[in-house]
């Protein structure tokens, strides 16, 4: 079975490679924008996807579109909403946009400090982190981020309705918690794990755990 890994913005393609021995990475920031990524998606047809932060959306827009139809689905920190209610304030949007356009150098180390902040192993969690080769290119990344900013998954009726097991630390400072409990309430066979101590990188904190609650989830509903 393989299992399609899509990671974080600005994160290198391969952040959770260590999360699946049959993995097939998707580098979105290829493509000009998620309609792009979502036909480019249409080809590849995984068993299993394990997702983060906008990996997970563009996972769930893909579903809805009928592109992608695993039959087991792992969000990690997803956002349902990056921006307003439960999210992140516009106003700290607009200076975290701002800041990457005019200096991504310095952004990107900041976004990594933003990553662990709130996690009870920080220098863990800081020295599992790399970045995508490609992070300061502001003509490819910057298009993402400003559709992360308007996007807002309120579709239920997936195309594809697979298990979906949602892992968020309780701690994120970037996509605060209650947005996994929100996406638990929109999204049908969800199942919501909280990890406490535990900021935006759950698979950084703890690998094994975060393997281990993915092969429970699986197995529980029979596609293990």
């Amino acid at each position: 079975m393989t299992t399609l890994l899509l990671s974080g913005w600005t994160q290198p393609a391969d952040a959770l490679a260590h999360m699946a021995d049959d993995a097939v990475l998707f580098d979105y920031s290829e493509y000009a924008n998620p309609a792009a990524a979502i036909e480019g998606l249409r080809k590849i047809k995984p068993a299993h996807v394990v997702a983060w932060s906008m990996g997970g959306q563009l996972a769930l827009r893909a579903m809805s579109a009928g592109a992608l139809a695993p039959k087991h689905l792992t969000l990690i920190a997803a956002p349902q909403r990056f921006v307003g209610e439960h999210g992140m304030g516009e106003e700290t949007f607009r200076l975290f946009r701002d800041s990457y356009a005019a200096d991504p150098a310095r952004t990107k180390t900041r976004f990594h400090g933003l990553i662990a902040k709130g996690d009870a192993r920080v220098r863990e969690v800081m020295d599992m982190l790399g970045h995508h080769p490609e992070v300061e290119n502001v003509s490819r990344w910057l298009p993402w981020l400003d559709d992360l900013g308007r996007h807002e998954f309120l579709d239920a009726a997936l195309a594809s309705r697979p298990p979906i097991l949602i892992i968020h630390g309780m701690n994120d400072q970037i996509v605060p918690h209650t947005q996994g409990e929100q996406l638990s309430r929109f999204l049908p066979n969800a199942t919501l794990s909280s990890w406490a101590n535990v900021g935006h990188a759950p698979h950084a904190h703890d690998a094994a755990r975060l393997k281990a609650e993915i092969f429970a989830h699986r197995t529980k509903h029979g596609v293990a």
